[in-house]
């Protein structure tokens, strides 16, 4: 991954495309918002741009996947499946251009509005079903079904997109085109732990069954506004998948239909045989619940359940839990799982007691809101509490204290180190905190720093970060499910190598100041979007394998 993450490609000519905007950008591809010259329309660009820090296999392999996403897409024909125009390969680039959906995701969609209605769901579910069935029926199993995989057009219709980890089956028409080695069991399994079957999970064979359990596991999202497990590690998630019954749906909106919560449970058994056979006949059983639900309603003399208020909440009903960020491709080696999430920064602050023992400082302080137009650093400067280095702080080979600091050191090619302050959301406030790299990667493209206003399951957030290399380099950037840069460019300030910097954020409303050592950063940024975070937990983040940093001195100005 270039430390500009694909902003150097901005004007660039891709077969018959200028790019003209990034889009958002994952670890080994970025998509762009493009201008074709013939035909004449506006499109997306997905380039292949890996991190410049995978080794040459890792390397190989996404490569090998980017090209197994366009040539499945491009053999599916549907008016429910993303095409594929075109792909091909550039000065070394690797790229797929697609139609630009202006609609978002289904989980932007729900993220912003709350969860569905049934009908609304019985809808995109129609669609969905019929889109999965044609890819099984040319022998294309999906593996990664979830509602960011599921794009909106702007007129109420959904595509499914992202074949880049399908799997193909013997018997498919796919696999009669000399695409069969893809077949059956890879070496690693791939997938988003959230949506995982327990056979993917497990690392068997998978056909159109595990479509079916990721699709009900989808339609639990779009009713509950989560999904139906949280855990702490990609490990642990898959285990709930694989041992746990998910919750009822009645249990988090009582005035949920039985016959749906039935229809959801089945497509979520553990076993294959257990499930639909089909998305098809999963479609046809919940529009089948949802009919006789509808007449259930209308013929009831009185209602069977006293409700509060009509209608269900739109809320989305996420507790509280410490759960950490996993990338949205999932992969560890079978037989040897790598242990790819590291456990949990927690900085539980004790208000008003005097705690000696050091290792990070902390200190909280409520006031009034940072100004909304203010450019200078923030003073933070006094005592601060002192956080003891005991059960608070998680102990592992990546998490670790030594000489008073708190290390995180990244040892995943997949995924980042992100830590939260869990349980305590903050709106705005100023910040102060100092990070010194101890460790860099192999080319020195270490992106590290501070996540602001995240959600507690991590699917959304903001990330300052930066990188000493080329002069120094930081970026802002807003994640909810796909990455948006908002700022970036050169850094003096910031001092290379093992130096200490002090960065210190400005938070008010949408506006955000950012200082490195006292200097301010760039301009203010403002988040004028409809995706604009207010607020949510602070945390700490280190992005590239081999990295490791030392955090320290964390002051917080919060304000009531």
């Amino acid at each position: 991954m270039s430390t500009t993450r694909g902003q150097h490609l901005i004007g660039r000519t891709l077969g018959s495309c200028v790019l003209e905007k990034l889009l958002g950008y994952g670890g080994s591809s970025a998509v762009f918002l493009a201008q074709q010259l013939s035909p004449e329309r506006k499109v997306a660009v997905k380039v292949f741009l890996p991190r410049t820090t995978m080794d040459s296999q890792t390397r190989q392999d996404f490569y090998q996947r980017f090209l197994r996403e366009a040539r499945a897409a491009s053999g599916l024909h549907h008016p429910h499946i993303l095409p594929i125009y075109s792909y091909g390969e550039e000065d070394d680039l690797l790229y797929i251009i697609m139609p630009y959906m202006q609609g978002g995701t289904l989980y932007e969609h729900v993220s912003s509005r709350g969860c569905l209605s049934l009908n609304e769901v019985g809808v995109y579910l129609e669609q969905i079903s019929s889109a999965l069935d044609y890819a099984h029926e040319h022998g294309c199993v999906h593996c990664d079904v979830k509602p960011a995989n599921i794009l909106l057009d702007g007129e109420g219709h959904v595509l499914l997109s992202d074949f880049g980890i399908a799997r193909l089956t013997q018997d498919g028409a796919l696999a009669r085109q000399g695409e069969a080695e893809v077949v059956k069991r890879p070496e690693s399994l791939m997938g988003t732990p959230d949506y995982i079957s327990p056979e993917q999970a497990l690392g068997q064979d998978l056909d159109r069954r595990s479509d079916v359990y990721s699709l009900g596991v989808t339609l639990f999202f779009l009713l509950t506004g989560r999904p139906p497990f949280i855990a702490e590690t990609p490990i642990a998630m898959a285990l709930l998948h694989v041992h746990e019954l998910a919750p009822s749906l009645r249990s988090l909106h009582a005035d949920m239909p039985p016959e749906i919560d039935h229809v959801i449970r089945k497509a979520l058994a553990k076993f294959p045989e257990e499930r639909f056979r089909s998305a098809g006949h999963l479609s046809e059983a919940f529009h089948q619940a949802l009919a006789v639900a509808s007449e259930a309603e209308r013929n009831a003399l009185r209602p069977k359940v006293p409700v509060a208020s009509p209608g269900r909440s739109s809320a989305r009903l996420l507790s509280p839990v410490r759960v950490v960020h996993v990338k949205p491709a999932w992969l560890y080696t079978l037989g040897l799982p790598r242990v790819l999430l590291i456990g949990l920064l927690l900085l539980l602050v004790a208000v008003g007691a005097s705690i000696t023992a050091g290792a990070i400082t902390l200190r909280i302080v409520h006031g009034s809101a940072p100004g909304a137009q203010a450019t200078v650093v923030p003073d933070l400067s006094g005592d601060a509490l002192a956080i003891d280095g005991g059960n608070d702080w998680p102990r592992s080979n990546t998490f670790f204290f030594a000489n008073g600091q708190y290390h995180i050191q990244n040892k995943s090619a997949q995924n980042i180190a992100l830590a939260l302050y869990a349980n305590h959301q903050f709106s705005n406030f100023s910040l102060t905190i100092t990070m010194a790299e101890v460790r860099g990667s192999h080319n020195d493209a270490d992106y590290y720093g501070v996540v602001l206003r995240a959600n507690p399951d991590q699917s959304h957030y903001y990330v300052f970060e930066v990188v000493s290399a080329e002069a120094g380099q930081y970026e802002f950037l807003r994640y909810d499910g796909q990455w948006k840069t908002l700022a970036g460019g050169p850094v003096a300030s910031l001092l290379p190598g093992a130096q200490a910097n002090t960065v210190s954020i400005q938070a008010s409303g949408a506006l955000f100041n950012f200082f490195i050592n006292g200097q301010h950063v760039g301009t203010s940024v403002t988040d004028s979007s409809r995706a604009a975070l207010s607020s949510g937990d602070i945390g700490l983040y280190v992005e590239e394998q081999g990295t490791e940093v030392a955090f320290s001195h964390l002051r917080i100005s919060a304000s009531k």
